[in-house]
């Protein structure tokens, strides 16, 4: 890479490193901090699906707002919201104290500002390359899981060691390293046509209009999305039957992370062979498999070996769908595009979190795990069947 390139993409790289370790901290780990503040698996899950439901009601009108010309740049916008996920921070460590209602409420309110950024700090890559700028998006991506993986190893060190009371702290020392990647990340927002001045409502209904199969693959992705969060947000409960601790989560999903870089650093060689929409066809079988053999293991080795799969699920997909969604979107749309797609993981979320503590309170790990197994082999029918084999419209 030459100077300039590894420039930006090694300052997008923090940007995407600091992200997934707030995001990751912020909502792999609230499961255990909340039930040592007194609240139950459901109670969990409602608080996620309020604050992902949240999400879903204010992303496509955020996403607008920002396609627009005369709105603020993403760096700005950004900066904003992280600014609004500073202070709720502030209050989680400084004021809730024990409280178990206002914990869930101000870790409520983290989750959906970090939902809010995740379209968005995609499309600051993206839109970054559109304006011509040498960014290896593949590469910088990576990063984002290496952080989620050393998130996950030494959160669950500093929780086996020092106690779920660790996890305010930890994740406003995270949040503010976020805010200061993306203060010191060179971007100029891009001169358009204009766009669409349209409210949410009217852009959305364009929207479907221009890419009628989208929708339908979008709710592909949701259904493997939900098959995934299944995993995701509960894996503390996983581990426990599995007969693990907090040490060991820590250990799989660090183990995962690591794993996942793989297709991100080669993915610019993936493209050459096929196209982003075969990949991300794709990597939905995977996950299907990563819930199978979640599934079927009965210790803590076998769940190890599980995490192997997570580099052709989740791994390929995390990097294909954003190539995908920006070849596939007219200009106008991408940044919107991106939120859409985003959308598709925090409505899995919304399911994920209500269906997965209902679902561990009534029938336990493995009641919950069958329907994670379903739902990823039925998304994956209609992913299939619905995405474009390669990343053209």
């Amino acid at each position: 890479m030459k100077k300039d390139a590894v420039r930006i993409t090694v300052s997008y790289a923090a940007v995407q490193f600091f992200f997934w370790f707030a995001y990751g901290t912020a909502l792999a780990y609230a499961s255990p901090y909340l039930l040592a503040c007194g609240l139950s698996n459901t109670a969990i899950g409602l608080i996620n699906a309020a604050a992902c439901a949240l999400s879903v009601l204010i992303q496509p009108a955020l996403a607008a707002y920002a396609d627009r010309e005369a709105s603020p740049s993403l760096k700005v916008i950004l900066t904003v919201m992280l600014g609004v996920l500073l202070v709720c921070n502030l209050l989680l460590v400084f004021v809730a104290g024990g409280s178990g209602t206002a914990n869930g409420l101000l870790l409520g309110a983290i989750i959906l500002v970090i939902q809010l950024c995740l379209p968005l700090v995609n499309a600051l890559a993206t839109e970054s390359m559109n304006a011509g700028a040498p960014l290896n998006f593949g590469i910088a991506r990576g990063f984002g899981s290496i952080g989620y993986a050393v998130m996950s190893f030494s959160m669950g060190q500093l929780i086996a060691r020092m106690g779920v009371e660790v996890h305010p702290t930890a994740l406003l020392c995270f949040s503010l390293s976020l805010m200061l990647s993306i203060l010191v990340f060179p971007f100029q927002k891009r001169r358009t046509d204009g766009g669409e001045a349209a409210n949410a409502q009217g852009a959305l209904t364009a929207f479907v209009r221009r890419y009628p199969a989208f929708r339908v693959t979008l709710a592909g992705f949701v259904l493997v999305y939900v098959s995934h969060v299944l995993i995701n947000n509960y894996v503390y409960q996983i581990v426990v039957s599995k007969g693990g601790d907090s040490g060991n989560m820590g250990i799989a999903m660090s183990l995962a992370g690591l794993l996942e870089v793989i297709p991100m650093f080669v993915f610019p060689r993936l493209l050459k062979k096929r196209g982003s929409g075969f990949w991300a066809r794709l990597s939905t079988i995977f996950f299907t498999l990563k819930a199978l053999g979640t599934l079927l293991v009965s210790s803590m080795g076998g769940l190890y070996l599980v995490q192997l799969v997570q580099p052709m699920g989740w791994g390929l997909l995390t990097v294909a769908s954003v190539y995908y969604v920006n070849e596939l979107m007219q200009q106008q749309d991408r940044i919107k595009g991106q939120a859409y797609m985003t959308m598709t993981l925090t409505a899995a979320t919304i399911i994920g979190s209500l269906g997965g503590g209902w679902l561990l309170d009534a029938a336990g790990v493995q009641g919950m795990l069958i329907v994670a197994v379903i739902c990823g082999a039925a998304g994956a029918g209609i992913v299939f069947g619905s995405a474009k084999s390669s990343g053209a419209a």
